[in-house]
């Protein structure tokens, strides 16, 4: 069932350590903290699975020479295509997805097919728009030179077909549990973004896939902003929903 309505927001301040991260927070911290570019709207999509050992999500590394999010650990997904602005709004599925994302159809529909489409280019599985769920809303951060209005979307893994790495934006790909994600993220062992973060934590509190696309979380944009700290530390501030 849907939330009753938003309850108290949850600020994180977290300071910034990823050097590539620092650097450019840094850069536009010396260059008076300006405006920044206009966010592109994209969308992404955890993919996810049951397993024996529990619920896993279909990520990707994206190649260390991709020049947004260089490295990182990602879900499939990327931006909003001029041709998916021409989805049906009748499409199956769309006008409930819109519901929970708090928008029109008209405004979900570009979303949901750079999310269909993005998914069978990146990993060669074909998901239904009726399939997919509302995750969250994130914009990049200002200090980013290229940012990103995306939406953060679920699917259940469908039956008798395979996830494959089928882009060239990735070096690497495959299911993983969360709480196996998020050790290696806390280990530096992989790198992460904080929207993958926060939603494989919320991913890790399910049981299961079906009770997982089964929620609906209270959706709101979040978009992180920088603050530099009395110190000089330049911490990342996210009031969550």
């Amino acid at each position: 069932m849907p939330d009753a309505g938003p309850g108290p927001a949850r600020v994180l301040r977290r300071p910034v350590r990823d050097e590539g991260l620092l650097e450019r927070a840094e850069a536009w911290v010396g260059a008076g903290s300006p405006a920044g570019p206009e966010p592109r709207p994209a969308a992404t999509v955890m993919l996810v699975r049951d397993t024996a050992s529990g619920v896993e999500v279909y990520v990707q590394r994206r190649a260390a020479t991709m020049a947004f999010a260089p490295s990182m650990v990602v879900f499939p997904g990327g931006r909003v295509d001029p041709a998916d602005h021409s989805l049906d709004t009748s499409t199956p599925g769309l006008v409930d997805l819109a519901a929970h994302m708090g928008v029109a159809a008209a405004e979900a529909a570009p979303f949901a097919a750079a999310a269909v489409r993005e998914v069978e280019e990146e990993c060669g599985v074909r998901v239904e728009v009726a399939a997919l769920r509302g995750r969250g809303h994130w914009v990049t951060p200002a200090f980013e030179p290229r940012r990103y209005d995306t939406w953060i979307l679920a699917a259940g893994m469908p039956t008798g077909q395979e996830a494959r790495e089928t882009s060239g934006e990735s070096d690497g790909g495959g299911w993983a549990g969360a709480e196996a994600l998020l050790a290696m993220a806390a280990a530096g062992q992989v790198r992460m973004m904080p929207p993958q973060v926060w939603a494989l934590q919320a991913l890790g509190t399910f049981g299961t896939a079906a009770e997982f696309l089964a929620d609906r979380p209270v959706i709101r944009r979040v978009t992180p902003v920088l603050e530099q700290d009395p110190d000089g530390t330049l911490v990342l501030v996210t009031e969550l929903p």
